[in-house]
């Protein structure tokens, strides 16, 4: 998986499979190479955060996901500094 490549709706997909899973659901959990990949592209890509956080929207209704508490875990949780951040820190 490379990130890079991967469209809006393709990374809100990941998001959604990695955020019911660390709810407990027993959605197909990311490996934890692909999870830190994605965690690490979102926080250097806000860019790319925003498009995978428009697709993931859409969903919420349908899955009843609090929008305010899976943008916390996004953003707390689950995204990474961006090492370029980190490195000036």
């Amino acid at each position: 998986m490379r990130p890079a490549d991967l469209t809006g709706p393709e990374l809100a997909e990941l998001l959604h499979r990695a955020y019911l899973s660390d709810l407990g659901d027993k959605a197909e959990a990311l490996r934890a190479d692909e999870r830190a990949e994605l965690a690490d592209y979102l926080g250097c890509h806000p860019e790319a955060r925003e498009a995978a956080w428009e697709a993931w929207t859409k969903a919420f209704d349908e899955a009843s996901i609090d929008a305010e508490a899976a943008e916390y875990w996004l953003d707390v949780e689950f995204t990474e500094p961006c090492h370029e951040d980190r490195a000036q820190a």
